[in-house]
């Protein structure tokens, strides 16, 4: 084919380059299609998010970031907020758990108008209620598009025990006066007699209304609260106290986790009695009930048993 003289490609017509409101350009297919991009953040901070992530947010017209199902390392703290628009270059609405329970609906009729983020610490899909927030939004047709990044799920290898050797994942509530639920009990009973370990997600409470002030017919909110290793490890031996079907015992090789995926990450690996005396400082902690290990997960587990770390006494406040 015979190129286009220069006088020539004067008269040939160009598409605009058309952009979104906030300048960024847009492929033919984001014009076409507007969508609820579902985003992960990773572990550890603002700078964890994919450089993929980073477009989409970029690109989009509204940006909220879900605030209940995990916590990145600076919380929600005014400056913590702050460094993800610094670094983002985009306002965020903080999505608490009323909002996301109360107003999906609202977001979806945004997203099915206009391209909506909703940001995920971990991956999107580490937490059921993502998981509904896409179901949501097919049956009112609005498109989605997730973009993954690291979660709990994968990062927990590097304690050294292999990931294809865990069994189901358990989640362990705060207990009350009232209400003290077991159901993971039987689960880690199942993965151990099969000789794989289990991954307990600790429990987190951010903007949980009182009982007290739900009684009077009003809403008043407590102050954030993160469980402990010290006080899983604890809610798990009373609940075998209780059962008393050997599922584990004090002197059942665990993995205690805390900050996971930040530079000050703590790792150290003991008895469950053994962890009971380590402080494990800041959120967001997790727990490994270790299964059967060979050669290599042993190794891994030396370098961080509590015999082999210095300075760490001292109880987790509960």
């Amino acid at each position: 084919m015979t190129p286009l003289k220069q006088d020539e490609l004067k008269h040939v017509k160009k598409d605009p380059i058309k952009h979104n409101s906030n300048g960024h350009s847009l492929s033919n297919r984001e014009k076409e299609r507007k969508m609820l991009y579902i985003v992960g953040l990773g572990l550890g901070n603002e700078k964890d998010i994919t450089l993929r992530g980073l477009e989409t947010v970029q690109s989009c017209d509204k940006v909220y970031m879900e605030a209940y199902t995990s916590l990145l390392s600076f919380g929600l703290s005014p400056d913590g907020l702050s460094a993800l628009e610094d670094l983002y270059g985009r306002s965020i609405i903080v999505a608490d758990r009323e909002m996301v329970e109360e107003k999906a609906d609202s977001i979806l009729s945004e997203a099915s108008r206009s391209d909506v983020a909703f940001l995920v610490v971990g991956d999107p899909f580490g937490a059921t209620t993502h998981t509904d927030l896409v179901v949501r939004a097919k049956k009112l047709d609005v498109k989605v598009k997730v973009v993954h990044n690291a979660s709990v799920m994968n990062a927990v290898g590097v304690c050294g025990l292999q990931l294809y050797r865990y069994g189901e994942t358990v989640s362990i509530p705060f207990f009350t006066d009232t209400w003290r639920p077991d159901s993971f009990y039987e689960k880690i009973k199942n993965n151990r007699e099969s000789g794989l370990h289990t991954l307990c997600l600790l429990d987190i409470r951010v903007k949980e209304p009182s009982l007290e002030s739900l009684a009077r017919g009003r809403k008043c909110y407590e102050p954030p609260k993160y469980m402990t290793v010290h006080t899983a490890i604890e809610q798990l031996l009373e609940v075998e106290q209780l059962r008393g079907q050997n599922a584990y015992d004090e002197e059942t090789k665990c993995v205690g986790i805390a900050r996971l995926g930040c530079e000050d990450q703590m790792i150290v690996a003991g008895s469950m009695k053994e962890l009971l005396d380590v402080n494990f400082g800041a959120p967001l902690h997790c727990v490994v009930i270790v299964g059967s290990t060979h050669e290599l997960e042993e190794e891994m587990l030396q370098f961080y048993s509590i015999k082999e770390t210095v300075g760490l006494s001292g109880k987790d406040s509960k």
